[in-house]
């Protein structure tokens, strides 16, 4: 059991580390991270629209291959466009993002006045309008919008990182005491 617990809390200890390296990476280099991440997006757009086309073609006969065929194409020409054209693809990101948090705002101040709420309505309301607000922003701004992504990433990465870190030593010191009070009995 000791042996598991310091290894563990040396695993807890390395991704505190690497996550607070990340953390700074990011921070201190917002436009990479906001380009590695719209990259990454495009690959997994264009793996989507692969599988999506191989579905489409592979069934035949089978109800919904036409709306397959219109998805592979869809994801097979944005991750294209992502991945050789990656700052107009952080344009594109930014007001896809922006667009869904103003839909998603625009659900929840509805979904206030519905007759199943099960919160107070003004926090739902003022929930939605915070929603609405931030995705105007992020598509009339969507160069600092993906910049805003890339710096809270890297200020999540940092903390979950110092909390691994935390965690680690906490276990460490929790191993070490265990194992000075097994000595001190025998």
């Amino acid at each position: 059991m000791d042996v598991f617990a310091r290894r563990s809390s040396g695993t807890l200890i390395a991704l505190g580390v690497v996550a607070v390296l990340f953390g700074l990476v990011a921070a201190f280099w917002p436009m990479g991270t906001a380009l590695g991440l719209v990259i990454l997006w495009g690959v997994y757009a264009l793996v989507d629209g692969i599988t999506a086309l191989g579905l489409a073609f592979a069934g035949r006969g089978l109800p919904g291959r036409g709306l397959l065929f219109v998805i592979g194409l869809a994801g097979l020409v944005a991750g294209l466009l992502v991945i050789f054209r990656p700052f107009s693809g952080q344009v594109a990101l930014a007001w896809l993002l922006g667009t869904w948090l103003v839909v998603r705002g625009i659900v929840e101040a509805v979904g206030a006045f519905g007759e199943m709420t099960m919160r107070p309505r003004w926090m739902l309301l003022l929930g939605g309008l915070l929603w609405i607000v931030a995705g105007v922003v992020f598509v009339a701004n969507p160069g600092i919008a993906a910049l805003t992504v890339a710096l809270w990433l890297a200020i999540l990465a940092i903390a979950w990182g110092v909390l691994l870190l935390a965690a680690g030593i906490s276990l460490r010191s929790a191993v070490n005491d265990a194992e000075r009070r097994t000595r001190a009995t025998v």
